[in-house]
């Protein structure tokens, strides 16, 4: 696992902790029946996960969860603008760490 994608799956994990213990359990079973894969797949492919994601929990949910992974993170990218969405999240931390 790159340190960019630890990075990512931790904050992930730790997001979903604080809503609900469970949920973090429920989210990777719902990722491997349906994807194949864990939580790492927010970081190699963010857009599968963000629907992956809007399927279980619907699309307000997912975006939430979206804006929480990315405030969590945004401590690790310095003083730069934090980014809008995970799909450029991932960009700046494959940046980054030369993922």
């Amino acid at each position: 696992m790159s340190k960019g994608e630890e990075i990512l799956v931790k904050a992930l994990a730790s997001a979903l902790d604080k809503v609900s213990p469970g949920l973090k359990a429920v989210l990777e079973t719902h990722l491997k029946v349906s994807l194949g894969k864990g939580l790492e797949v927010a970081y190699s492919n963010p857009k599968e996960f963000k629907s992956a994601v809007a399927k279980l929990f619907g699309e307000y949910s997912a975006r939430l969860l979206e804006m929480v992974v990315i405030d969590q993170v945004k401590d690790v990218l310095g003083g730069s603008e934090p980014p809008e969405t995970l799909e450029e999240l991932v960009e700046i931390l494959k940046e980054i760490y030369g993922d």
